[in-house]
């Protein structure tokens, strides 16, 4: 069994857990999420890489053409230590179907209507306040995602504040959605390549789909202890593989 990973850590105040009155996910939205890259999505991933490339950054990805013709999926992201692996993936990977990510909504769209309302505007961003999320609200979104062909991004570890020559310990929410949906999960390795000058280069790494549940296995009953023990256990072990993806002492097999 291999060493028991730290938890990652997010920091902001009490207050900032109570959602707004819009709610959470598809709610704060305000209408379904969509699979189609819009104007104003292509020119905001055009800025995007010109300013990369102006300021040095580099972004290559590995495995991610697949996303264009391979139907939804839910995208697992690791390690996240920065706020622009969502970006860097975005740039990477072909523009449509879109990705919509669970975020953090007191960091993202909780400082301004000015921001929340270019979010939703752009899309891609399906917020949560941790103070009320469970697995249902998660769950909804992702569903409300799969139904337009989009895919749902998670990033397991639930925060920046992991530690910087290791993985953090992965949460099962993505586990279980997948369970509960039978969308394959992609894992996404991120390995960020820092310069001296300029920013980092950056690889985004799509590694062969996979599944909670062995193929032929039953699914285990939604909320049951075993679903649970298993989206944890499944998680663990995804989280190892992934760490020896980024570490590069395994071939990524793309």
């Amino acid at each position: 069994m291999s060493e028991k990973k730290p938890r990652a850590y997010s920091s902001y105040s009490r207050d900032a857990l109570t959602p707004p009155a819009a709610g959470e996910g598809v709610a704060w939205l305000g209408k379904q999420p969509w699979a189609h890259a819009t104007p104003s999505y292509r020119l905001l991933r055009f800025t995007l890489w010109s300013l990369g490339w102006l300021l040095g950054m580099r972004v290559r990805g590995s495995g991610l053409d697949r996303l264009a013709t391979s139907g939804s999926r839910l995208l697992v992201g690791a390690p996240h230590r920065r706020y622009y692996e969502a970006f860097a993936l975005g740039i990477a990977m072909p523009a449509a179907p879109r990705v919509w990510w669970l975020g953090l909504g007191p960091f993202i769209v909780g400082r301004g209507r000015l921001r929340a309302g270019m979010l939703r505007r752009l899309g891609g961003l399906l917020p949560v306040w941790r103070g009320t999320s469970g697995i249902e609200t998660h769950l909804q979104a992702a569903t409300a995602v799969f139904a337009v062909g989009a895919h749902y991004g998670v990033m397991p570890e639930g925060g920046t504040g992991g530690p910087a020559d290791r993985f953090a310990e992965f949460r099962p929410g993505a586990a279980i959605i997948a369970l509960r949906t039978g969308v394959p999960i992609v894992p996404i390795v991120f390995r960020f390549h820092n310069r001296r000058l300029g920013l980092p280069w950056v690889e985004v790494i799509a590694l062969p789909d996979t599944s909670p549940l062995p193929s032929g296995a039953p699914a285990p009953e939604h909320g049951s202890r075993e679903e649970l023990q298993l989206a944890r256990t499944w998680s663990d072990a995804l989280a190892d593989q992934m760490e020896a993806v980024w570490r590069g002492t395994l071939p990524s097999a793309a």
